[in-house]
């Protein structure tokens, strides 16, 4: 087969894409591996169950604290777990959650986010765990209580629960994660039920629920762990975009120029009677060869980095420890892709490769015919694209910004990749060269003009790594710069109260800090009626009379608008224990962060949701009571604003981290290559250059030259073309904080890619040609053969 004979016969110039490929598939198969092992499981304390009862889900839910559901009364739940325990064999137990955080010697243990630690005894079976010591609560100032704390039966354990903390006798220990009190406190305690643990037989599924059985019940998790493995999803994504578009420009730029150095040999074969469609398909399964080549590299390169990458995940809040096996699917899903994305860096050289002609054989006219087509049109719609792309992100509000920034940038960066050879060939033969000039720089200049594919290869790569670099670095420093502002500016003049590793303050606590001014929202999550159907909205309790009272809610406007009210109108609201109750529209004001989109009574949320916990509280500067509650911390405006911003700020940051270690290393990676690629098509040039009286010192010096002008040329565009997005993400920035926001380059991120890619392109045309004239023949043999009467330049 000639495609089989084509690649074993050129794999150094098709070592560039094999490698591209190679480095793709491992991220891709990493990035598809650590996702999988983040998918949810079934909860360990609910492992011993046949299936699960949860209640009907909600249409449409606007906050990142609902589980999705709505929620049963206690009563409901209660009749509907007898109902479901009348099927013989059959065990129903609802599952009463609520907020409790261990406090042994006084401080918390345990997931400071966890709002789940506490549940009725009678869940303790759900679990399959059993008691190791001791026996169950009997009494309502009883727990049973982890053996990991160190505690016994009898001793006496400092608990905090959503209204105070309780001093609780340990009745027994358990094998299993949690705090567990008597079912009658755990009826109190919770705001309402979603899910009913199935024992023994699966009963029929009742009317308005949903049964999960086997790996289905993993859809019911903690609140907490779905938002960290939301981030986590984040981060995966935007690495996963970033290797696809790396990927195909780099094998894109390495498959043109092994083409670019074949001329003759296509010429050859179209003057044998070969049509352009033939010759099509024959770079187009060279390029499905080379992806194949790359997959067996990147397979075994995946199942090495996924383990190292999600531990880095977990290290940053972004995933939960779990291991992390090498799954069949992801890594043939990873394996179908790294051929795909060959296939489709190929087509550029595909096309290019159609256009040999039979004349080619005798008078090589090699990349002078300029770039394809389909490449132009291709970099224009992408140019196109990322400009459209760069006035959405101006204008979008949210969370979407940044994935939009990160779209702007790659479609720029691929607009640039596949410009690349035009620009080369436009900058230069810009100018005339001056009589007399310097034979080095007529020489580079004659080069990057007459194959401008060739200098593609070393453009291409630098641009995607250079671009990224500035991208991300820039969107993580704008970022930073803007948001802990915006909330600085928002509480001048103001100290918040938070409690340290617990998620939330107590009620007593919170009624300690009450002073005049203070302002302490009681968050919660009602399910209302939208256009789509029910809608899970995040609410805020107040307790102050002068905005709303029992009964009334007030909503922001875009909120009204949203759900379709006006004032004096009746909102249905159903709250945390599945009561609905009617309130009416006091006020519709404009929109204020610190206010909140619905307010309601704080005396209502605590009524309707006794889970419900305080997260922070906001009082006057000197408004603190001295000394402040037990276990608080209070921070001052900019404090809280960078400790809020933290883990935004350690996310962005891990993201920027690993797609610039990914972009700059597979950049430079590519740049090699491609040098080598590209030199090796260039050894008659190179042969023509020592018979004309060429030194080796002075050839080596050429090409080093010549690759790292086209290494400077990436600089600047890769730079050129992170400008738009990273403007676009600042002036977001700027209507979304309503603050002045200004680009923010990070320079030691950005010098570090540009001075990497541009030291690989130098020092690689250097070493490359070097073994190129050697292997050629020597200097004196050259000027042997010439007579003697080289001239020295």
């Amino acid at each position: 087969m000639i495609a089989v004979a084509s690649v074993r016969g050129r794999w150094r110039e098709l070592l560039a894409a094999v490698l591209a490929v190679a480095v793709g598939v491992g991220l891709l198969g990493a990035v598809l591996l650590a996702a999988a092992a983040s998918r949810p499981a079934v909860q360990e304390r609910l492992a011993a169950t046949s299936a699960l009862v949860v209640a009907p889900p909600v249409a449409t839910s606007t906050t990142p604290r609902s589980h999705g559901r709505i929620p049963w009364s206690v009563p409901a739940a209660d009749a509907l777990a007898a109902s479901l325990a009348a099927t013989p064999g059959t065990t129903a137990v609802p599952d009463r959650t609520f907020p409790a955080v261990a406090l042994p010697g006084g401080r918390p243990v345990g997931d400071p986010d966890d709002l789940e630690g506490g549940h009725g005894v009678a869940s303790l079976a759900l679990g399959g765990h059993r008691v190791t010591a001791g026996e169950r609560p009997r009494g309502p100032a009883e727990a049973l209580v982890p053996r990991t704390l160190g505690v016994g039966p009898g001793d006496r354990l400092a608990v905090q629960f959503a209204d105070t903390v309780r001093t609780m006798v340990v009745s027994g220990t358990t094998d299993g994660p949690g705090l567990w009190v008597d079912d009658a406190v755990a009826a109190r305690l919770t705001p309402g039920v979603r899910t009913i643990g199935i024992l023994g037989a699966v009963p029929p599924t009742p009317p308005g629920a949903t049964v999960l059985t086997g790996d289905d019940r993993a859809a019911v998790e903690p609140v907490q762990d779905a938002r960290v493995r939301w981030r986590g999803d984040q981060l995966l994504g935007a690495l996963g975009l970033l290797t696809v578009v790396t990927t195909v420009v780099v094998v894109g730029a390495a498959l043109s120029t092994a083409v670019a150095g074949r001329r003759r040999e296509l010429g050859l074969l179209r003057a044998a009677g070969a049509l352009p469609g033939r010759v099509r398909r024959l770079v187009l399964t060279e390029s499905a060869l080379v992806g194949v080549l790359g997959v067996a590299a990147g397979t075994v390169l995946a199942v090495v980095s996924a383990a190292p990458l999600h531990a880095v995940l977990v290290a940053a809040d972004a995933a939960r420890p779990a291991p992390v096996p090498a799954v069949a699917g992801p890594l043939a899903a990873a394996g179908a892709a790294g051929v795909l994305l060959a296939v489709t860096g190929g087509l550029a050289a595909a096309r290019r490769a159609a256009r040999a002609a039979p004349l080619d054989v005798v008078h090589d006219t090699g990349s002078g015919r300029g770039p394809a087509r389909g490449r132009l049109v291709g970099g224009l719609l992408a140019l196109a694209a990322g400009a459209l792309l760069a006035v959405r992100t101006a204008a979008v509000t949210g969370d979407g910004r940044v994935g939009l920034a990160l779209a702007t940038g790659a479609a720029s960066v691929v607009a640039a990749a596949l410009l690349a050879p035009a620009l080369v060939g436009v900058l230069a033969r810009a100018g005339t060269a001056r009589p007399g000039g310097r034979v080095t720089v007529a020489l580079v200049r004659a080069e990057l003009g007459t194959n401008p594919e060739r200098a593609g290869a070393v453009v291409a790569p630098v641009v995607v790594a250079v671009g990224f670099a500035v991208l991300l670095g820039g969107l993580v420093a704008t970022s930073a710069a803007a948001y802990p502002a915006q909330r600085t500016a928002q509480l001048a003049g103001q100290v918040t109260v938070e409690r340290d590793g617990t998620p939330g303050l107590p009620d007593d606590v919170a009624h300690a800090l009450a002073v005049p001014g203070a302002r302490i929202p009681l968050p919660t999550v009602l399910v209302v009626g939208g256009p789509a159907g029910p809608t899970a909205v995040d609410a805020v309790g107040t307790a102050d009379p002068g905005l709303v009272r029992p009964g009334e809610v007030v909503l922001s406007s875009p909120t009204a608008a949203a759900l379709g009210l006006a004032g004096g109108a009746i909102l249905d609201a159903r709250f945390a224990d599945g009561s609905v109750v009617p309130l009416r529209v006091a006020r519709i004001l404009p929109p204020d962060e610190q206010r909140g989109d619905l307010v309601v009574d704080r005396s209502q949320v605590r009524a309707h949701d006794p889970a419900a916990l305080t997260r922070t509280a906001f009082l006057p500067v000197g408004a603190v009571p001295d000394p402040p509650p037990a276990g608080v911390t209070v921070r001052d405006a900019a404090a809280h604003a960078a400790a809020g911003y933290a883990v935004d700020a350690r996310l962005t940051g891990l993201l920027a981290t690993l797609l610039v270690a990914v972009s700059a290393g597979h950049g430079a990676l590519a740049v090699a290559a491609g040098v080598v690629a590209a030199t090796g098509t260039r050894r008659t040039d190179l042969a023509v250059l020592v018979a004309a009286g060429a030194t080796r010192a002075r050839i080596v010096a050429t090409v080093a030259v010549e690759t790292g002008t086209a290494a400077t040329l990436g600089i600047v565009l890769g730079l050129a073309v992170a400008v738009p997005p990273l403007a676009a993400l600042a002036s977001g920035l700027s209507t979304a904080t309503g603050t002045a926001v200004a680009p923010v380059p990070d320079v030691g991120v950005t010098a570090l890619a540009a001075g990497t890619c541009l030291l690989v392109a130098v020092l690689a045309g250097a070493v490359t040609a070097a073994r190129t004239v050697r292997s050629s023949s020597s200097v004196p043999e050259r000027r042997r053969r010439s007579g003697g009467a080289a001239h020295r330049y």
